[in-house]
């Protein structure tokens, strides 16, 4: 094997591929990342066997072959190399890189036993622009479960409604909904994906207006960027019916400044930190009073608002306030209250392309 390439080229794609880089140390061949150098490409592969990432880059082929070489070392090195072509040649059992009058060495690996990536049919997938994509993912990958307690709730719901795709993820103490456009729908999408590997993959996924074109089958989900492709596995399981648990009645709804109320939930939590971030809103026409205390002092907030309804006092924790916040892109925000003890349901002042349900906490004197 031997080609050449440009630099920065390769080393940005040994950091894709690297997001799959397997750290179990009983399987050492998945410490590899794969080189195959054909016709005018080289593709480079790594998986951890949940998570399995390809990338292709441009090159000058003078020789076709393919080989294993130790992932991360590899993928650090080519960071460092400052020209601007490297030329890389495999001999019997070493990868050798030139670059300007320097020459390094790397052991390779036992190839034959690198699983092998396999694409799967495009009968049942969508496309959506990347930026929408990666926008619904990471609205809600945040809310899955961090815990091993209810596996199903360690992944993020995707799934085709009509035009839509709608994502979902919760862990008991909140719930995360968004939405974005699809089209060229094919099949019923709908597959239950770990977060952890969805996190990975939005670092991947890219904000250039660019197609994204998502296929699933029963144990696997395939995202295909086009130079880059991630097939990730699934969970098995019955994923909760969330829609049952959003409440239905609204007794008070308040619409606010994001910012404002960000800024004074902010402050309050300075002395509510050996509190769990626990403080207490009181709705009224025309302010949300923000008050919390403990023996390092009190706080109250009043931020201006519209509310419709009833009046009502409810307490959060307000890490769950913030992370929701964050992801709203709108100035306004919207949160609408049937009970004191009943979750609250937060909404863009305008639209439902984010829902995030959050659990009040009981405040006692």
């Amino acid at each position: 094997m031997k080609f050449v390439c440009n630099t920065r080229e390769l080393s940005d794609a040994l950091s894709t591929v690297g997001k799959a880089i397997s750290n179990k140390a009983n399987i050492p061949i998945l410490e590899g990342i794969k080189i195959r150098a054909e016709g005018d490409e080289v593709t480079l592969a790594a998986t951890d066997l949940e998570l399995y990432i390809i990338s292709r880059i441009k090159a000058d082929v003078r020789l076709e072959g393919e080989t294993v070489v130790t992932g991360r070392v590899f993928q650090e090195f080519m960071k460092k190399v400052a020209d601007e072509n490297v030329e890389i040649e495999k001999y019997t059992s070493t990868l050798s890189v030139n670059y300007g009058v320097n020459v390094s060495e790397f052991q390779c690996m036992e190839d034959e036993t690198y699983p092998e990536f396999k694409d799967m049919p495009a009968d049942n997938g969508f496309v959506a622009k990347d930026k929408d994509l990666r926008d619904a993912i990471e609205g809600v990958i945040f809310c899955a479960a961090q815990d091993d307690s209810r596996p199903i709730l360690r992944g993020c719901k995707l799934e085709v409604e009509d035009d839509e795709l709608v994502a979902a993820a919760l862990d008991g103490y909140r719930l995360g909904v968004t939405k974005c456009r699809v089209f060229g729908q094919k099949g019923d999408f709908s597959a239950v994906i770990p977060a952890k590997n969805l996190q990975e993959i939005v670092k991947i996924i890219g904000e250039e207006g660019s197609n994204v074109t998502v296929n699933a089958e029963k144990s696997r989900v395939l995202f295909d960027l086009g130079s880059t492709k991630i097939v990730t596995r699934v969970l098995e399981g019955e994923f909760i019916q969330y829609k049952k648990i959003i409440p239905e009645a609204v007794s008070s709804s308040v619409t606010v400044n994001k910012s404002a109320l960000e800024n004074g939930l902010d402050r309050a939590t300075l002395v509510a930190k050996n509190k769990k971030n626990y403080v207490k809103l009181s709705l009224s026409s025309g302010k949300i009073d923000i008050d919390s205390s403990s023996e390092l002092g009190k706080i109250h907030e009043s931020v201006p608002c519209e509310l419709s309804g009833k009046d009502i006092e409810i307490a959060f924790n307000t890490r769950y306030l913030f992370d929701a916040f964050a992801r709203i892109k709108e100035d306004n925000v919207k949160i609408n209250l049937s009970t004191s003890n009943a979750p609250a349901v937060i909404v863009p002042g305008d639209g439902d392309r984010y829902l995030y349900l959050v659990l009040p906490v009981r405040l006692i004197g």
